[in-house]
């Protein structure tokens, strides 16, 4: 007879889960709907408007014992905006960090930036529904964060960050969405969006990248890869986890710091990148050098934290010309045993690859 109980009480909860489940996921598409509708709003955009870019931290946070992934769909069921349209973009944050939503208009400049109330995913969809946006969101800001406008605006800029407009994100924010309204590829904004913000240490990685797949292009694609000895480490090397799938936990990127008596002793070096074939268990590798200062990029006028966003967007003109900022140190060749060692704890790669 316990054993009946038990395992009818194990069906219905069986039975429950799905409905429950269910009903979570509701919630979170009815945040995602309830957000895109306000800010769109606000903005005075209509769904499916190109200009119109949504960041948002959803799927990575977890608010209240529940994943967030949901109210994606919410937001493009209601914005028409898409990660396959490529103005829909995550950015990666810690799972305990709130779930929040950036809408920017490429048009205006104007953003809207909204971040769930702790509480309002313990609601049920009727009253997350039946709520007003300001009861549902804990901050709803409005700003113009075009760093064209910015440039001529610099006390309405410093107020947008002192103020925290967009509860510390406003870096990450500004920075983002900037590039991508001047041009950025699909690519190096999902790229970015890993990192959580864009800097010229990022853009380093997407020419480092570009120079390394121009000089070492992967002609095998089942047996070729690239390794990289990311030492020193910098942004560059979370765009080439993403680009190049080169990640520490498939040996693929090995990470070292320098002292700065080791940077002074062999300048600008940004590390070392191998293209690996797992066949013949050998490589071609080059030590690269990056020079921030090869060229001398136009002065910054607005607020003093906008210079790196500034130089990102000049930097974007010199994409296709990487070797402006790069410059090949040493170009070698790499076996089983040299790469071992170059990967090793207790040996120095740069004395190993001999450049130092």
């Amino acid at each position: 007879m316990e054993r009946k109980c038990t395992i009818i009480v194990a069906v219905l909860l069986m039975t429950a889960l799905p409905g429950l489940v269910l009903a979570q996921g509701s919630t979170m598409e009815e945040l995602g709907s309830k957000a895109a509708k306000a800010a769109m709003d606000q903005l005075g955009v209509e769904k499916g408007d190109q200009n119109l870019l949504i960041l948002t931290s959803a799927g990575y946070a977890i608010a209240d014992g529940q994943t967030t992934q949901a109210a994606i769909k919410g937001l493009t069921e209601e914005s028409g905006n898409s990660i396959g349209d490529g103005n829909l973009f995550q950015v990666l944050r810690p799972y305990w960090k709130p779930v929040w939503f950036f809408f920017f208009d490429k048009a205006s400049g104007e953003a809207v930036y909204m971040e769930a109330e702790s509480n309002a995913t313990e609601k049920s969809l009727d009253e997350l529904k039946a709520l007003p946006a300001d009861k549902v969101f804990s901050k709803i800001s409005k700003a113009n964060v075009d760093m064209d406008y910015l440039g001529n605006h610099t006390e309405e800029g410093n107020a947008t960050f002192n103020r925290m407009a967009f509860n510390g994100n406003e870096f990450a924010l500004v920075s983002i969405s900037n590039v991508w309204a001047r041009g950025g590829s699909f690519d190096f904004i999902q790229e970015t969006c890993f990192h959580d913000h864009l800097c010229p240490g990022v853009t380093s990685g997407l020419f480092l990248a570009k120079y390394v797949e121009k000089r070492l292009p992967i002609n095998n694609t089942t047996a070729e890869s690239y390794k990289v000895i990311a030492c020193p480490n910098w942004c560059k090397d979370d765009l080439l986890q993403i680009r190049w799938d080169a990640t520490p936990g498939k040996s693929s990127m090995f990470v070292m710091a320098l002292t700065n008596a080791e940077k002074k002793a062999v300048p600008n070096i940004a590390g070392i990148y191998i293209r690996w074939n797992d066949t013949s268990k050998s490589g071609d590798a080059l030590a690269l050098g990056f020079n921030f200062s090869a060229v001398e990029l136009p002065s910054w006028n607005g607020p003093a934290w906008g210079s790196m966003i500034y130089q990102d967007i000049v930097l974007m003109e010199y994409a296709d010309k990487p070797e402006t900022f790069i410059s090949t140190i040493k170009e070698f060749e790499v076996d089983a045993q040299t790469l071992a060692m170059l990967q090793n704890a207790g040996m120095h790669p740069l004395k190993v690859a001999g450049v130092m």
